[in-house]
């Protein structure tokens, strides 16, 4: 009895004392430094109606950026964790270009991730991250991406031969346009990355196109999970198998491409693909006995490939049908110059024609800017760093975020933000401002590898779009979205719902 109360009147207390030690005990970091910041709150820091799912994580990172106005820098608690938001683009161009060998890594939580994890580029750092880069750069050069632009141009007309066998009356058909462009990218990256021919607009419930579209599936517990450890205790992250992707979708696509590669090498197949500059690569290697690939990276960036390029450009695509449909007057225009450009090049769709359409680049950069895919990209201080012009000293492992949501939205540098106008990336306009205020695919050597090819595959889906069909609101558009809160990337909540209609005359 004695050594009950004991433990109620004071074991119990004193591990609530020292617990909500440990989870303040950096919430005077900012102050000790002079930055300024917004005190924080036990076990959320200034995230809690994120955590709680009370709001998106899109809008989270504009309303922290814009609670600090004219502040070149400010200090942001995550959970326990304080990280460095820098908002002057002078800044960001240092930590993401000229002084990058002070912020090679991108922050990471080291789960007991399968080896598909682990090596995807994103995920590694250092001397290895730096080989395996340089190793995959040749892999999208312009003539690369050519090549495979005819594996786009032929997913596109599948794409248009759908429409047309949907479109079954003269007032078109409403149309979900994140799930339409989803399989349209599924089917473009299944191609490209693993020499798969799933045709998920036609047979959506193929054993490939069900897989690759539940990657994001992650039991909501599992989740819970990830953001107590995140917030509280990242260092114990390495004792968890836990993931951010399905394991069972990892498993498969694993399969696939060890499966596909194999059948290539037994049998001589060549395609124009990444998977086979990535067997051509490694072969290399071999050839010349360097160590910089294996086949767990081969595995790794083709998965990263499908599930990355997959997520984005169709995010990319759906919110620029919506900004088409909204703004019919530039939906003709963009539209005009397709039909000029493809008179020119005799009807066909290729990548020499793409780009040369100047507007349709402006439209597709002005919807990227309203509608990121990512909020903010994040770097890890490798070494000791003081911030130019401050007296702040970076310590190695210490968090910088930079907030693209708010700087996409800070009229500084776009007048009237919420406006859509494609005219903000004409070339005088953009010699205005500085190039580190537009940040979809990051910048410096650790960009997104596969932006040119993104972007051409993009466009070229907006053209076999816009040359036989037209969008429009609907009675189920939602002007203006809302963001969805249980999703780390761009996704409204309701959905991106059109009228897609055939033109007339």
């Amino acid at each position: 009895m004695l050594y009950l109360l004991l433990e109620w009147y004071v074991i119990v207390p004193a591990l609530l004392v020292l617990l909500y030690w440990y989870g303040t005990r950096n919430f005077s970091h900012w102050k000790k430094h002079g930055i300024k910041h917004i005190p924080p709150v036990f076990f959320f820091g200034n995230i809690r109606k994120r955590v709680l799912f009370q709001q998106s994580f899109h809008e989270l990172q504009k309303e922290l950026y814009f609670s600090f106005p004219e502040e070149r820098i400010a200090g942001v608690y995550e959970g326990r964790r304080p990280t460095l938001m820098v908002r002057d683009p002078e800044l960001i161009r240092l930590i993401m270009v000229r002084d990058f060998d002070h912020f090679v890594d991108r922050p990471t939580l080291r789960f007991r991730h399968r080896a598909s994890v682990t090596n995807m580029l994103i995920s590694l750092q250092g001397a290895q991250w730096k080989g395996v880069r340089a190793t995959l750069t040749p892999t999208f050069t312009s003539g690369k991406i050519k090549a495979m632009s005819l594996l786009v141009k032929e997913v596109g007309k599948q794409m248009s031969t759908f429409l047309n066998n949907e479109i079954d009356k003269p007032e078109g058909c409403e149309m979900e346009m994140k799930d339409f462009f989803g399989r349209f990218t599924l089917d473009v990256i299944a191609s490209c990355a693993f020499g798969v021919q799933c045709d998920s607009l036609q047979t959506p419930d193929a054993e490939f196109a069900t897989f690759a579209g539940k990657f994001n599936d992650v039991p909501i517990y599992e989740r819970l999970m990830i953001f107590c450890i995140l917030l509280f205790c990242p260092q114990l992250a390495r004792f968890f198998p836990l993931s951010f992707m399905n394991r069972k979708v990892l498993s498969f696509l694993e399969s696939v491409v060890r499966d596909t590669k194999e059948q290539r090498i037994k049998n001589g197949i060549r395609r124009n693909d990444f998977l086979q500059l990535m067997i051509d690569a490694l072969e290399a290697e071999k050839k010349q006995n360097q160590a910089v690939l294996n086949e767990d990276i081969v595995v790794a960036q083709s998965i990263l490939f499908l599930l990355a390029g997959f997520e984005t450009s169709s995010t990319v695509l759906a919110f620029t049908a919506y900004e088409l449909a909204l703004n019919p007057e530039i939906q003709s225009k963009v539209r005009e110059e397709v039909f000029k450009i493809l008179e020119k090049h005799n009807g066909e769709c290729t990548y020499e024609a793409v780009n040369e359409m100047e507007y349709l680049d402006m439209v597709v950069h002005e919807s990227m800017r309203k509608h990121p895919p990512v909020a903010r990209m994040d770097r890890l201080c490798t070494k000791e760093y003081i911030v130019p012009d401050t007296t702040l000293k970076l310590q190695r492992d210490s968090s910088v975020t930079i907030p693209v949501m708010g700087l996409h939205y800070d009229p500084l540098y776009y007048p009237d933000p919420d406006r859509f106008d494609p005219m903000r990336f004409a070339t005088e306009e953009k010699a205005k401002r500085s190039p580190y205020v537009y940040l979809p695919f990051g910048a410096g050597p650790r960009n997104c590898i596969g932006a040119r090819f993104a972007l051409t595959s993009t466009k070229m889906a907006l053209v076999y779009l816009l040359q036989d069909f037209q969008v429009k609101p609907c009675s189920k558009t939602e002007i203006p979205y809302s963001y969805s809160r249980y999703s780390m990337l761009l996704k409204a909540e309701k959905g991106i719902w059109l009228n897609v209609n055939r033109l007339v005359g």
